[in-house]
């Protein structure tokens, strides 16, 4: 099992409706591909992490490189990954402007996770916190 965070950067034309399908569409595909993990959306941004079998994870990161929403993709962190962080988390969707409880429990789950302070420190440079 592997672990990766990425960035890209919204298309024009790409608002809040087009990222709750987005986290929708995701969140009932990525149980087949045994995916879970989260999507950050700030304006104009994307920030996720996704986990699951590594073949997986490079079938879907193929698909989102085809995906006309977004752009610029950068993967930021990949690893090999002896557990799931995040098994309940099909997609859990956070927002910036509106997200401080998923983020603090986001926070939370990653704390207690060998590397997850320096995956939660790429949620803060992403929010330029």
């Amino acid at each position: 099992m592997d672990r990766i965070v990425y960035s890209s950067i919204a298309s024009k034309g790409t608002d809040t409706p087009d990222v709750f399908e987005i986290v929708e569409v995701s969140a009932r595909n990525n149980p087949k591909r045994a995916v879970t993990g989260f999507l950050l959306y700030d304006a104009d941004r994307f920030l996720q992490m996704i986990e699951g079998p590594a073949l997986a994870l490079q079938a879907l990161l193929e698909d989102l490189e085809a995906d006309p929403r977004h752009h610029t993709i950068e993967v930021l962190h990949r690893s090999a990954a002896d557990e799931r962080w995040f098994p309940d988390w099909e997609m859990k969707h956070l927002i910036s402007f509106s997200a401080e409880p998923a983020l603090e429990e986001l926070r939370r789950k990653l704390s207690t996770k060998p590397g997850g302070p320096e995956i939660f420190a790429l949620v803060d440079g992403f929010l330029g916190k």
